[in-house]
């Protein structure tokens, strides 16, 4: 089974088949938190935590092979160096639906 938003194969070329599944599970936690910190940071328009935490779940997303997602958080990181709330706040709910996506699909080719 395959899907546009996360590459397995090379995931488990870089991490061994062994360690995908636990990588991904942490992954995914600390995802979540970054996605939770930026749905409270976008209300109070604080451009600095949401570009933190943007950078953050980019960085994490693009290690762990999930490139849709890296591709959001850059687009949210420069939205809110730029200010522009709007475009924020689009793309948080973005990737909130991808990342629901990715958990579906997860769930489904790990257990």
């Amino acid at each position: 089974m395959q899907s546009d938003l996360i590459n397995l194969e090379e995931l488990k070329n870089l991490y061994g088949e062994d360690s995908v599944k636990e990588l991904l599970e942490l992954s995914l936690s600390e995802a979540r938190g970054l996605i939770d910190g930026l749905k409270g940071s976008i209300p109070r328009q604080d451009a600095n935590a949401v570009a933190a935490d943007a950078h953050q779940l980019k960085g994490m997303s693009a290690t762990m092979t999930i490139q849709v997602l890296a591709d959001l958080a850059y687009k949210l990181e420069n939205a809110a160096k730029s200010n522009n709330w709007a475009e924020t706040e689009s793309l948080v709910k973005e990737i909130e639906n991808r990342f629901g996506e990715l958990e579906l699909f997860l769930k489904s080719v790990l257990n």
